[in-house]
């Protein structure tokens, strides 16, 4: 049997129990089948196999993202970017997109940061009032919404509107609606909002896809089919993709809650699907965000003083949830960011798995941001896996600073305590809310730095080795698939990075600055850097 590629002259981590480095490697029909020395490969090779000098690179597992919104981040690549330092550029790029549409056509925009505004305030509806499209931008974390009067009117949203239950519609001095709308209040405009066809979730796929595999990532688990369009076709269009050899990374696709019936009844469950795309947990929420003031914390936030954010569901309600689809056998992975809804998550999990218990239903805690040590000893006995996202510390952590008290920050995203209770806290970015880099986390689980510099529990920093575990073998283990991914050892599928020489002994700042050489899935190359001076990589 010989090699259709074969790579040597390496550094390649394999990630494995034994943590075994080799200095060559064999792929044939997408899968490992040699590794070691130089000697050891060649009975594998003949003239047909492609032969690769790393001339002394370091190679890695592909990249795991195990939390991330692929369709959200390809259709925010089409929508306007209002990652902006002041509303009045928010305003510009939207008037100069009106400038091009009908007046009935929507203006879709991402990415607003108050916290990087001259304002130092959300836009509202106030700011849009000569725009006569209809106007819905999200904060960056997604979880909140600003609109213009010409979508309030399309809602039928007016003062006397109610916000529902979960949700939290922003209202001025005088008590009237601002526009800025919170959580499921997002759900009340919506609906109002024309639908993305099949094709342009396709679109948005193959762009986010491109721009995963620049980033060395191999496989994602997407948070939530369904999350973005309110649309199962957010599935079709996967399976598409997928289907015409149009789609590189491996996807692990948990399904909303809200389409829980329609798996059930289908008899889909956990693990359902082939080597490109799966079923996966199925995802429910338990709270907001920090910086958005929303996530469900114990002690009341700084600002707004009083506060302690916004639980989804009543306990009853989310334990009845967590309760059907466990039964069922699915594994449930459920959004938690503060520590009352880590808690109130926890204890869900506690009845159903008394119920009806499981040996290995793996179910997780999707950021899992705020954690005291009662928790993590509760999570551990269960067998809960975490799923944080340390970029955000990093973008995000000086607001955290400002609006929780310091006793709260103590259990902020405590990686090092998930590692040493055995929790196998899977590494993701969350993207768009965070950029998909998992350099950019391994530094942020490095150094536990905010933008600014500022540190935020620096006793919870991984080594560069342990933050890789989070990108690589956990990502695998929270998606039942340690025995194909998150190692590089024979049988398991040929998916890995070619990383710069020496990058086991990088700095956490050379780690943030990592660049990709190669990325490689199922044994093809799927993306490769062009450089413009020496250094490339050998062929033949």
């Amino acid at each position: 049997m010989f090699a259709d590629l074969a790579i040597y002259n390496g550094q390649i981590v394999s990630m494995d129990q034994r943590h075994s480095h080799h200095e060559a490697m064999a792929v044939k029909h997408g899968r490992i089948v040699g590794m070691g020395a130089w000697q050891d490969i060649t009975p594998f090779i003949d003239k047909q196999t492609q032969v690769i000098n790393l001339e002394g690179r370091t190679v890695l597992p592909g990249f795991i993202d195990a939390h991330q919104h692929m369709i959200y981040f390809g259709t925010n690549l089409l929508n306007l970017d209002c990652n902006c330092t002041s509303i009045q550029d928010i305003v510009q790029a939207v008037e100069e997109r009106a400038a091009f549409l009908n007046s009935d056509e929507w203006i879709l925009g991402w990415g607003v940061d108050e916290a990087k505004l001259e304002e130092g305030r959300l836009p509202e509806a106030s700011d849009f009032t000569h725009i006569s499209n209809p106007v819905y931008l999200t904060r960056f974390c997604l979880h909140t919404a600003i609109v213009n009067e010409r979508v309030l009117n399309l809602a039928g949203i007016n003062s006397q509107t109610e916000a529902p239950s979960g949700g939290e519609l922003l209202r001025d001095t005088q008590g009237n609606i601002t526009g800025v709308l919170r959580e499921k209040a997002m759900d009340l405009v919506q609906q109002a909002i024309p639908p993305y066809t099949l094709d342009q979730m396709k679109q948005a796929i193959a762009l986010a896809d491109e721009k995963y595999v620049e980033e060395g990532i191999t496989s994602v688990h997407e948070a939530g089919m369904g999350f973005h369009t309110g649309s199962l076709e957010e599935f079709q269009a996967f399976q598409e993709l997928s289907h015409d050899g149009q789609l590189k990374v491996r996807v692990y696709g948990m399904v909303l809650d809200t389409f829980f019936s329609e798996l059930k009844a289908m008899h889909l469950t956990t693990g359902f699907g082939n080597e490109q795309i799966k079923i996966g947990a199925v995802k429910m929420f338990a709270d907001g965000t920090l910086s958005g003031r929303t996530a469900a914390v114990h002690e009341e936030y700084l600002d707004p003083a009083g506060f302690r954010g916004i639980l989804m569901y009543k306990d009853e309600e989310l334990e009845e949830k967590v309760l059907a689809a466990h039964r069922e056998g699915y594994q449930i992975s459920i959004h938690a960011i503060g520590d009352r809804a880590v808690e109130q998550v926890i204890i869900a999990y506690e009845k159903a798995l008394s119920s009806y218990p499981r040996t290995d239903h793996r179910h997780r805690i999707e950021h899992c941001a705020i954690c005291n040590p009662n928790l993590i000893a509760r999570m551990q006995k269960l067998g809960i896996i975490p799923v944080p996202q340390p970029g955000i510390y990093y973008l995000a952590g000086d607001v955290y600073n400002r609006v929780l008290k310091p006793q709260v920050l103590d259990g902020f995203y405590a990686l090092a305590s998930f590692m040493e209770a055995g929790l196998k806290p899977a590494g993701s970015s969350d993207c768009p809310v965070v950029p998909a880099s998992p350099f950019l986390g391994m530094y942020a689980a490095m150094t536990r730095k905010t933008r600014s510099g500022e540190d935020i529990v620096p006793e919870q920093k991984l080594s560069l080795y342990e933050a890789l575990q989070m990108y690589t073998n956990y990502g695998a283990y929270a998606s039942f698939a340690e025995h194909e991914l998150g190692s590089l050892e024979v049988g398991k599928f040929a998916d890995f990075v070619v990383l710069p020489t020496g990058f086991m002994d990088f700095s956490a700042e050379q780690v943030k600055d990592t660049k990709v050489e190669m990325t490689v899935i199922g044994g093809k190359i799927q993306y490769e850097r062009v450089r413009k001076h020496a250094g490339n990589l050998h062929y033949g």
